[in-house]
């Protein structure tokens, strides 16, 4: 048998040139380490901590991850067995929290955009979780998010402490969430004050569920708040908005808004759980308040007809307008269609 050849040296030479360059620039490893971590960005915080294992170069480069989000379904793996003991909610929180504070120990702290902690945790367990919010505060993260909802609801809530977050720690913050708290929480009118004063930075504000709470006061000259979204406050009776909000979303109890002078206001959505008409509300609670306003989205329940005071306010700017309502009552007490002219 004859051999086949191939080529001269030279040949042989080249094409073993091109190989090589061909599996070079396969190598993901030579991209810049900037590039790299941009890519780690985009996975979830366990799967970034998994490409450690890949080689020495790859074991540090999740530690500058900007988006910490921690949850039990990413952290931990789906029970084989529903529904769970309590002695299995116990194994699992702990084990959530070794995760959490194991991944917090190796971060560099450097380059936090985001920071979410979303787990069934209490009152007792106070300590992880201040932990957690020092880490969040010491990072400069822009974004720190909790939710805790309890999975008892006879042990107490996390009582959150609002001195963590004082003018001094929460420059940085450029958004802030206080969100469903097991049956509620325990913050207080003067509780959501201070923390609205010691967050110079803060634009946008959620609250949700907190039962305590009669009065929303942001109205102070220097509050760069824009967006606040309040819902299921079942005490809330008034909210004092601060005049360069230009968004709110607000579900509960028919309350008036009494700003310092006219909003900004230019999107509102609006539901409200009792019965009030909806034209009623408009040109009632709204009136000359929010002269501004191009977006209004309200859901009423109508039992009556409108009464509508003798001058009809006019919303100039207004361009989009959605009405969700329902009717109830005998025939005689519905609105008439027509009364809607008046828009």
């Amino acid at each position: 048998m004859t051999k086949r050849n191939i080529g001269s040296d030279e040949d042989l030479r080249l094409h073993r040139t091109m190989v090589k360059r061909k599996k070079q620039g396969l190598q993901l490893t030579n991209l810049p380490t900037d590039i790299l971590c941009s890519i780690l960005s985009q996975l979830p915080i366990k799967e970034a901590v998994r490409t450690s294992i890949l080689s020495e170069q790859w074991k540090c480069l999740w530690h500058h991850h900007p988006n910490l989000v921690f949850t039990l379904s990413s952290m931990l793996p789906i029970p084989r067995t529903l529904p769970l003991t309590p002695n299995d909610d116990e194994l699992r929180k702990h084990e959530f929290t070794q995760r959490v504070d194991a991944v917090l120990q190796q971060h560099s702290g450097v380059g936090v955009e985001n920071v979410q902690f979303r787990a069934p945790f209490e009152d007792d367990q106070r300590d992880q979780i201040n932990r957690w919010v020092n880490f969040a505060i010491a990072s400069k993260a822009k974004q720190l998010i909790f939710d805790f909802l309890t999975a008892s609801p006879m042990r107490p809530p996390y009582n959150f402490d609002l001195r963590l977050l004082d003018d001094s720690n929460s420059l940085h913050l450029r958004c802030k969430t206080l969100f469903r708290f097991s049956q509620g929480t325990n913050i207080t009118d003067d509780d959501l004050q201070l923390l609205v004063s010691s967050c110079c930075v803060l634009e946008l504000l959620g609250i949700a569920s907190c039962r305590m709470l009669t009065r929303v006061q942001l109205s102070h000259p220097s509050n760069p708040l824009k967006h606040l979204h309040v819902h299921d406050c079942r005490l809330l009776q008034a909210m004092e908005l601060n005049f360069g909000l230009v968004e709110l979303e607000y579900s509960g109890p028919s309350i008036l808004l009494s700003p310092p002078g006219t909003l900004l206001l230019k999107n509102m959505c609006i539901e409200l759980n009792d019965m009030c008409p909806s034209l009623e509300y408009i040109f009632t609670k709204l009136d000359n308040n929010v002269p501004r306003l191009e977006m209004l989205t309200l859901h009423c329940t109508e039992s009556k007809r409108a009464s509508l005071p003798g001058k009809l306010h006019k919303f100039s700017y207004l361009k989009h307008l959605r009405l969700e309502l329902t009717f109830l009552g005998a025939p005689r007490s519905k609105s008439d269609i027509l009364d809607f002219a008046c828009l």
